[in-house]
């Protein structure tokens, strides 16, 4: 078979051709090494390109793809460029000073400049050839890697193995289906990745790169890491949020696998249609969704964020709002939350601290009553008493017990009247006590001293320090809102968190409750030795739990902390979202596998910024450009940053995110 022949199969079998074929000439390399490379252009070339914008992608390659008979298959491969800025050419300082004379004699209209009155057409200024070259230019580039073939596919990698004379190499630009194709290679072989938006390098765009210049991300990517989504207030963060958490929808649909994802809404606009997009992400599909809120409830289409305080399978989570309501400023309040109202959950386990958990249990429920906690009408309260103290209380009050098997049997109407009776008398009652064998016992121990002390306010501002988790109860509630969005997670769905409508504290406490509450079940589930959930959580405001003043000062058991730090080990990923890349410590930024970059007004925050990837290339764009949803985008698989234009979240993209995902109920169904 002839060398020629060889050529030609090489060149037409070669997955780079349709790439450079579907790309634009714009010049040839002046001067290159292993990191940067000047180009040759020409205006007329430029033009017919479409433009070169600073960050454009350009192609340089040593085959001549136009000439198979030339070609080379050990040049089947192409160095991926990024335009930096103009550059200097060796014949720069003549062509200046010709520039500057073509101008000054066609600005004064004229070839005599003792003679501006007679005008003179531009042909006169110039002549043909003299013309021609002033449009030479020259244009800095920076080499990102280099395009080749293996394996029988398109691989990349970020650097270059040799480079030849400069003169070989011509440089093209490419084009809509070009860019695809090369955006494509950030996505691993086995899936083309889900979009996100379209290739845009300027703020400008006078002729737009065409819908079909795709930027596609491997969700893989996203599953189980750190995602940050870092912008100013209105330049497209949430709408971020909304487009990756569809795309996850679409993949774990598409690929049967179930993700679940959590989703805090600080302003509501998550779980509600707005005025900017007029969809909102419940509307993905009523059985994958469920929102969350305060108002939520039986009788409405979302969930309370409020759980039944008197109820006894919710003891554990109650306790944990209660440690997180009630602060460490004084000696009661810090006895009080060390008070063991939970037990063991088997009464064989231990029977005496089964047993005494139960009775500070009743006394923190009648607590609860006191400070304004409404009580379901069929409350039941059980205390395991001794003959002798049900013997004195009765002796003592008024009250009728209702008693069997060595317990009290207590109602709404008589556990406040049992335990004030228990606390205004706890000598006599102590002094009554004997065990089975005689032996005088405290029927009131420490811990449940320290729960009178806050029911009787013998303290301080005693059962009143309870007042501030009413917002949190719920007597028609029976169920802990925690538990059900995790179960929700859990089974892949979605959970939208609504907190519009609380209040800075209860919205901080929710949120720590839902997250400790999920690492704490993922714990479970890893040390049993069994199969980890897959699920995301989203945060707005980060930079509130990422600084480093929270991190340092904070305890281990925080659920912040633990989402910086032991997030990925449980299969959990986080997308955080916030203002100030400064703010955020550098732990985490560390451990950030994709970034989302749109507008930053600070100086600061751009070299911040700067730090990490190749950001600095983009500083300048990052603080200019304040176009909504213009982002720079750099992914775990992600060879090199992308400057794209998002995707607005809208009802087109939920009906493609659910036509794609083969869902069976529609956007139209729905409605």
């Amino acid at each position: 078979m002839s060398d020629s022949l060889m050529g030609s199969m090489a060149l037409g079998d070669s997955n780079l051709k349709p790439i450079i074929d579907g790309s634009t000439l714009i010049g040839g390399v002046y001067y290159m090494d292993y990191d940067e490379c000047v180009i040759v252009s020409n205006d007329r070339w430029k033009d017919r390109a479409g433009g070169v914008p600073r960050h454009c992608y350009l192609l340089a390659t040593a085959a001549d793809w136009e000439n198979p008979n030339e070609f080379d298959e050990d040049d089947a491969y192409a160095m991926l460029l990024r335009a930096k800025g103009p550059a200097k050419l060796p014949n720069e300082d003549d062509l200046m000073e010709v520039r500057a004379e073509a101008m000054r004699k066609k600005v004064t209209g004229n070839t005599d400049s003792q003679s501006p009155e007679v005008p003179t057409n531009n042909e006169d200024v110039l002549d043909v050839l003299t013309r021609n070259e002033i449009q030479f230019s020259g244009i800095e580039a920076k080499i990102l890697g280099t395009v080749y073939e293996g394996d029988n596919e398109l691989k990349f990698g970020t650097d270059v193995d040799t480079f030849y004379s400069s003169a070989r190499y011509q440089v093209y630009k490419p084009q809509e289906q070009a860019l695809n194709k090369l955006t494509s290679i950030q996505t691993r072989d086995d899936e083309e990745g889900v979009r996100v938006g379209r290739v845009r390098y300027s703020s400008t765009e006078r002729t737009p790169i065409g819908d079909e210049a795709r930027v596609p991300i491997d969700i893989r990517d996203v599953i189980g890491s750190k995602t940050a989504v870092f912008g100013m207030t209105r330049t497209g963060k949430s709408n971020t949020m909304k487009i990756l958490a569809t795309a996850i929808f679409e993949h774990a649909q598409k690929e049967d696998e179930e993700i679940g994802q959590l989703l805090f809404d600080p302003a509501g606009e998550y779980a509600n249609p707005n005025e900017q997009d007029e969809m909102a992400l419940r509307e993905l599909s009523q059985e994958y969704t469920t929102v969350y809120e305060w108002g939520g409830g039986s009788n409405s289409d979302t969930e309370s964020l409020r759980m039944n305080f008197f109820e006894e399978d919710n003891i554990k989570a109650v306790w944990s709002e209660i440690q997180n309501h009630v602060p460490d400023d004084a000696g009661y309040k810090k006895d009080f939350k060390g008070a063991d109202v939970v037990g063991p959950d088997n009464r064989n386990d231990n029977y005496s601290a089964y047993y005494r958990a139960q009775r500070r249990r009743s006394a923190f429920y009648a607590a609860l009553k006191r400070a304004g906690f409404g009580m379901p009408d069929d409350f039941s309260s059980t205390v395991p008493t001794h003959e002798s103290v049900r013997n004195y209380i009765e002796s003592n009050s008024n009250l009728s017990l209702s008693t069997g098997n060595g317990n009290v049997y207590l109602s709404e109407d008589d556990i406040e009247s049992f335990w004030k009776v228990v606390a205004d008398n706890r000598n006599e009652i102590n002094n009554t006590y004997k065990d089975a064998t005689g032996k005088e016992k405290d029927w009131i121990d420490a811990q449940l001293e320290n729960v009178l002390v806050v029911f009787n306010a013998e303290t301080g501002r005693g059962y009143r320090i309870l007042q501030s988790a009413r917002n949190f109860h719920d007597a028609d509630e029976s169920g802990f809102y925690a538990r059900d969005i995790y179960d929700k997670l859990a089974d892949g769905q979605m959970a939208i968190v609504d907190m519009s409508s609380g209040t800075e504290s209860s919205v901080k406490i929710t949120s720590e409750t839902v997250i400790r509450h999920i690492f704490n079940r993922a714990v479970d589930r890893f040390t049993d030795d069994k199969t980890l959930h897959d699920i995301q959580i989203y945060l707005e405001e980060a930079h509130n739990q990422f600084n480093r003043d929270n991190l340092d000062e904070a305890p281990d058991q925080d659920p912040y902390v633990r989402l910086a730090k032991e997030a990925s080990k449980f299969n959990i990923g986080l997308i955080y979202a916030t203002q100030e890349v400064s703010s955020v410590d550098d732990r985490v930024l560390a451990n950030t596998a994709n970034w989302v970059v749109t507008h930053l007004n600070s100086t600061n925050e751009t070299r911040e910024l700067s730090k990490y990837y190749n950001f600095e290339d983009f500083e300048r764009q990052t603080r200019e450009a304040e176009d909504k949803g213009f982002a720079r985008i750099k992914t775990k698989s992600g060879r090199f940053i992308i400057p794209t234009q998002i995707d607005k979240f809208d009802a087109e993209r939920v009906e493609n995110a659910q036509r794609a995902a083969g869902y069976q109920s529609s956007l139209t169904d729905q409605q």
